[in-house]
Parts: structure tokens; C-alpha cells; sequence
């Protein structure tokens, strides 16, 4: 059942976890203006033109060059708890990455090492109808300041990545100030070194890797054309008592002309298999588990001739459901848990 919960944490971990700035504290950098926060959810308009040609969608940075992108992501996420009585939790979160990419490093083979600053960082959240608003650079109350560590930690403090011309990332590196910040402002410093480098483990998978694998996206290593399609496995997912093998799915729909750049326009998609048992008990506890529901879908525009992407708007839901049998001392109890997770990611270059 641990497995389960997971999705929760991780889901209000941002809006319950971390630390800021004392009121009075001055910001350690020019602080962006409002606008660089607003997003932008449509798609490139851009002309459509008839290319027959061959290309591979291969990343081409040059060193020294810096790009500025904004990355927003948007989760809603709604739990429903039925036993003799019904509770829901409605939780609408959005995260909005201001940052500049910068390579340092090119070998011959096309890795790349490029760093990663994050200029801003924006969060708002609806809990249940308590509002939650979060932006780094503005002062925080010190009664706040172990709620948002974790955005604070980013802020102004670089990480590296290593990613090769296919775009699989090979490396995401150079944590160790974010998370002696986060240690910082969480009044953690008096931890073990174990477990810092766990916490420092945890942050670099499930916070910055994230981030990377918006902007750095894996590409076959092969010539591509209009209608080309491929396919790539991702790692096994444990969800509840299953396990989900996720499969996603790539078409170039169409090339389009944007100023003087192509652009392939493809449309992403995924397949997936939910292996496992849908009954479990647990102390006494029966539970009879419905296999989750999943769905995936988006659209990634990436720049031929520049090598990189563009723009991307990415879709995902998840459905889970079960239902629960105990034996209590006040009698038999009965009941359900629904809980549903649909998140959109949206990465623009600025």
C-alpha cells in the first residue's frame, strides 16, 4: 500500500515541504518580470510546407550559447475516500521554471555538458479551496520559511547535465549546493552524510531530472522524414499493487516553416500493459484493486536545422480505484478510495 501513497506525496510534497527567505532577506538576483511567468498553451502557429527530405532529429547547441526556456507544469489531482461518510481532497497545482541553458562542453562525439540555472521560479496551488502562492525573490514571512526549501534551493543555484546528440542524458550532476541550500533552509544541516546524499539522490531524480528530460528529449538515432514513426520503451512503473510497462509513441505529422527554421511537428502518444494481482490483504484488511486507467498524449516541435526543441505541450491521466473489506471491533467495515492524476507540461523556448 506504500506504493500507492507515493503519488500523493510527491503530488503536495512542493506545497508542504520547504523553506524561504526571512522577511527583510534581499534577493540574490534581479527578480524576473511578472510576465516571464505567463505561459503559453496553444501550439506554434508556423507554415506547413511539402519537405521530402531525410533528417535526424539530432541536438546541435554551440558552446557558450545561452538558452533562455520556460517550463510549466500543471497538475490536477482528486481523491475521494467512501466509507460510511464521503471525503474528497481536490488538489490544482501549477509550477511555473524560468532558466537559462547554457552548453559549456561539446566533445567530438556531440555529448554535450551544459549547465542548468533556474532564474525563476513561480507556484500556485488550490488546496480544497485554501490558495497557496509561492514566488522566489519576493520576501517570504519567517513563520513560511519550511515551506518552500525546495524551489528556494533551485533558485540561482546551477546544476549541470551531460546528454549526447540522440538526446539521452547521460548524467545530471552538480547538486550538492542545491541541496546543502535545501539542508539549509530546512534546518537539516545537522543530518548525516548518508542521509544527505539520500535526500541529494532523491532531489536530483524526482526534481531536476524531470526538468532535463522536458527540454532534452530522447530521438532515434536514425534518418527521419513526414509520417516516420518510432517507438520508445520506458522503465517499469510501480503503481499500488501493479506494475505498469509504458510505451511511448512518436509520428512526425507534419514540417513546418517558422522564419527560416524547419520544424518537425510530431505527435507523441503512449501504450501501456498494468501487470499484477488485483486482490491483496494486509492485517486483516482485504483489498480488490481495479487496474489503473492511463492515457497519453502531446505535441513536441523540434527545430531541425537548430536542433533542439522548440516548443512542447505533453498530456498525461491516471484512474485508480480499490476497495476495502475489514473486520473492526465496532463491526465490519466497508469502503473505496478514487483517486485521479492528470498532469500537462509545457515547455517553451523564450
Amino acid at each position: 500500500m506504500k506504493k500507492y501513497f507515493l503519488i500523493v506525496t510527491i503530488l503536495t510534497a512542493v506545497i508542504i515541504s520547504a523553506c524561504g527567505e526571512k522577511k527583510g532577506d534581499a534577493p540574490e538576483s534581479a527578480q524576473l518580470d511578472s510576465t516571464a511567468y505567463v505561459y503559453d498553451s496553444t501550439g506554434i502557429k508556423a507554415q506547413p510546407i511539402d519537405d521530402k527530405s531525410n533528417f535526424q532529429l539530432a541536438y546541435n547547441f554551440n558552446k557558450g550559447e545561452t538558452v533562455r526556456y520556460r517550463l510549466s507544469t500543471i497538475s490536477e489531482n482528486m481523491q475521494t475516500l467512501t466509507t460510511d461518510t464521503s471525503i474528497t481532497m481536490k488538489l490544482h497545482q501549477e509550477v511555473v521554471y524560468v532558466f537559462d541553458f547554457t552548453p559549456k562542453e561539446i566533445d567530438k562525439d556531440g555529448v554535450t555538458e551544459a549547465d542548468i540555472k533556474i532564474l525563476g521560479v513561480k507556484l500556485s496551488a488550490n488546496v480544497n479551496g485554501e490558495k497557496v502562492n509561492f514566488e522566489a525573490g519576493k520576501n517570504v514571512d519567517s513563520a513560511d520559511q519550511k515551506r518552500f526549501a525546495e524551489f528556494l534551493a533551485l533558485w540561482n543555484n546551477p546544476f549541470s547535465v551531460r546528454f549526447n546528440k540522440a538526446g539521452e542524458v547521460l548524467e545530471v550532476f552538480r547538486a550538492d549546493k542545491i541541496a546543502n541550500k535545501f539542508f539549509s533552509l530546512r534546518g537539516a544541516d545537522s543530518l548525516d552524510a548518508q542521509t544527505k546524499n539520500m535526500v541529494k539522490d532523491d532531489m536530483v531524480s524526482n526534481v531536476l531530472k524531470p526538468i532535463v528530460l522536458q527540454l532534452i528529449r530522447k530521438m532515434p538515432e536514425k534518418q527521419l522524414a513526414k509520417d516516420s514513426t518510432w517507438t520508445i520503451p520506458q522503465p517499469p512503473i510501480p503503481m499500488m499493487v501493479f506494475q505498469i510497462n509504458f510505451t511511448n509513441k512518436y509520428k512526425i505529422n507534419s514540417i513546418e516553416k517558422l522564419e527560416e527554421d524547419r520544424l518537425a511537428v510530431i505527435d507523441a502518444g503512449m501504450d501501456y500493459n498494468v501487470t499484477g494481482d488485483t486482490k491483496y490483504e494486509e492485517r486483516g484488511v482485504v483489498y480488490n484493486f481495479k487496474k489503473p486507467v492511463s492515457t497519453g498524449e502531446g505535441t513536441i516541435y523540434f527545430n531541425i536545422d537548430k536542433g533542439r526543441i522548440q516548443k512542447s505541450k505533453t498530456k498525461s491521466y491516471t484512474e485508480m480505484f480499490f476497495t476495502f473489506d475489514a473486520n473492526t471491533p465496532q463491526g465490519k467495515q466497508k469502503g473505496s478510495r478514487k483517486e485521479t492524476v492528470a498532469n500537462t507540461s509545457i515547455l517553451e523556448m523564450l
